[in-house]
């Protein structure tokens, strides 16, 4: 039976942290790593371990945790929009901010600061 343990905890914690991966923020590894910490010790010390062995096993744990919560955050697509995402409403000084009309040409007019489209600088096509 105590040769069954460690492995147990060590999957289990790798796929808390595959779950984590795909449903939470970054943050929510602090708890998530506590929750890991304590079971894994009530666990080990139920199971008499020894002082460093458990502290071993549960340093595995959140290490396989937190590698499994990055990997997931590496392969899955949503990862690829991160990048498209918008800090702030504002945009950069230097950025062009022209209006391509449907002709594909580049307008000198600039848009409304509030970003709101305006029925004035669409043209209809003909």
């Amino acid at each position: 039976m105590e040769q069954v343990i460690v492995p147990v905890l060590l999957f289990s914690s790798a796929l808390i942290g595959a779950a984590a991966g795909l449903r939470f923020k970054v943050f929510a590894l602090v708890p998530i790593a506590i929750l890991i910490a304590l079971a894994s010790a009530a666990v080990l010390r139920k199971n008499d371990f020894g002082t460093g062995s458990g502290i071993a096993t549960i340093i595995a744990c959140l290490v396989v945790n937190q590698a499994a919560y990055i990997i997931v955050q590496l392969f899955t697509p949503a990862a690829d929009s991160l990048s498209d995402q918008v800090a702030d409403s504002e945009p950069s000084q230097g950025r062009e901010q022209g209006i391509r009309s449907d002709n594909g040409d580049y307008r000198d007019r600039k848009p409304s600061p509030s970003g709101a489209f305006k029925a004035d600088f669409y043209t209809p096509k003909r």
